[in-house]
């Protein structure tokens, strides 16, 4: 896959006499404005995988663009092999984010499951807004019976002092994707647990699971598009993290979510400053990640000022 997909709709775009711009920035993507005549829709292109994901109202234009993109899947010799039922899907959220928690969901699939998983539209969060996401991770909670999904957030107090202990993200990940994966693997015993690999050695995750009894881990890069049940696990764990930066936002007095991400230098950076000039210094411990190097030169900035 390349972004040749996307050259290659932007010349269809052009033989049949429309307009096009670029859109919002995406995260891991590229976003188009499509126009004709009095419609206009949104395209969301993801190269990694070469998928795109058509949005706006219902109209001729979404319509043919829609057709476009579904004939040309149809085509796609190199679409990746989606991972067969049963398994246990593995992802998290809030990883990269200076606030909140680090969340890492478990779901279950069974070839039942998986089916009407996608029929609802379950894929990768990163690809849905948020209120898509909000509203699958409800449909997930329904269609997936309770003893084989799970949830573990780690709050950030919770999070720094575990930090503190592994010093390292990936050994502090591994244990806690062996910890969820646990709680749903006790009540169905599969062989399978298929997850994101998210550091280049594979063996600390594989180490991790060793220590719990559980299955080695069947690791990829990008397992969200090749495993419904990440592609889930990715949807409940985004939900349950966005659900905790509103609450954390309310909680520090924002009137507001907590900024996500860790790129909005200007948000992320006012809204730790508002939390030191209004709760105290030690109060940004349970709102953010202390890891992370733009707040350890916060905090000992702060500190400086107030020698």
């Amino acid at each position: 896959m390349t972004t040749n997909r996307l050259d290659a709709l932007k010349q269809y775009i052009k033989s049949e006499g429309w307009l096009w711009k670029q859109g919002k920035t995406i995260p891991y993507g590229e976003q188009i404005i499509i126009f004709a005549r009095s419609d206009q829709i949104t395209l969301d292109f993801y190269p990694k995988r070469g998928r795109m994901v058509v949005g706006g109202s219902a109209s001729p234009l979404k319509e043919a663009v829609q057709a476009w993109v579904s004939g040309d899947d149809s085509t796609d010799t190199d679409a990746p092999q989606m991972i067969p039922a049963p398994h246990i899907g593995l992802d998290e959220s809030g990883k990269g984010d200076w606030f909140g928690p680090l969340v890492v969901a478990a779901v279950f699939i069974d070839t039942h499951t998986l089916t009407t998983l996608q029929k609802a539209g379950v894929r990768d969060s990163k690809e849905l807004a948020v209120s898509a996401i909000q509203r699958l991770a409800q449909q997930i909670k329904r269609i997936v019976p309770a003893s084989q999904r799970y949830c573990l957030s780690i709050d950030p107090e919770q999070y720094n002092t575990l930090y503190a202990q592994h010093n390292n993200i990936n050994l502090l990940l591994a244990d806690i994707y062996a910890q969820a994966a646990t709680q749903v693997w006790q009540a169905i015993q599969t062989r399978s647990i298929v997850c994101d690999q998210f550091a280049q050695r594979t063996d600390r995750l594989n180490h991790a699971f060793s220590r719990y009894g559980l299955p080695r881990p069947i690791q990829q890069h990008h397992a969200e598009a090749i495993s419904v049940g990440v592609a889930a696990a990715s949807i409940l764990a985004s939900a349950v993290f966005t659900s905790a930066l509103d609450q954390l936002g309310q909680d520090a007095g924002l009137g507001a979510a907590l900024p996500k991400g860790a790129s909005d230098m200007r948000a992320l950076d006012s809204a730790a400053r508002r939390i030191i000039r209004t709760q105290g210094i030690n109060a940004l411990a349970r709102y953010a990640k202390l890891n992370f190097k733009p707040i350890q030169a916060l905090l000992d900035s702060e500190q400086h000022d107030h020698r």
